[in-house]
């Protein structure tokens, strides 16, 4: 797997950030997973602490440093809700890294009583997929739905 363009960037607030607490201020987490085994993590949260309707990617390590975090206007968000057909129901919000990098997050599960819930995330760079982070198995939180409906009444 590539090495990763994430720079360390400093959260928008004070205090150590815990694994699982990036969207923690407000309680507006809408997706999270670990990753790699629990030694990362990744949260998007509504995020309402910043002027605007906006939308924060945190990707942190387990002992909360944040290696990555994008806050962006919901309207400039792609989003991909379920097409509503098949068995297998999938959605994905993609939050620009700058540079040509682009991070999207997945997730996505059957169509069945006490269906695993997948996820992940895609890193693109100009558009061709660079990398392929899955979340840890059973650590899928997800919510992405409504992070859809937002992006689409803002746009």
């Amino acid at each position: 797997m590539p090495s990763l363009p994430w720079p360390s960037i400093a959260p928008p607030f004070t205090g150590a950030l815990q694994a699982g607490q990036f969207c923690e201020l407000d309680g507006t987490e809408i997706f999270s997973c670990t990753l790699k085994g629990g030694t990362r993590g990744v949260e998007l949260c509504n995020a309402v602490w910043a002027d605007g309707t906006k939308a924060a990617y945190g990707f942190f390590k387990s002992n909360g440093t944040v290696e990555k975090e994008i806050l962006q206007d919901m309207a400039t968000l792609t989003a991909m809700p379920w097409n509503g057909m098949g068995n297998f129901m999938n959605e994905s919000v993609t939050f620009d890294g700058g540079g040509g990098y682009a991070y999207e997050v997945w997730w996505g599960s059957e169509r069945t009583a006490g269906a695993t819930e997948m996820g992940g995330i895609n890193v693109l760079k100009d558009g061709a997929l660079i990398a392929d982070i899955p979340c840890d198995a059973g650590s899928v939180n997800s919510d992405l739905t409504s992070l859809i409906e937002l992006i689409e009444a803002a746009q």
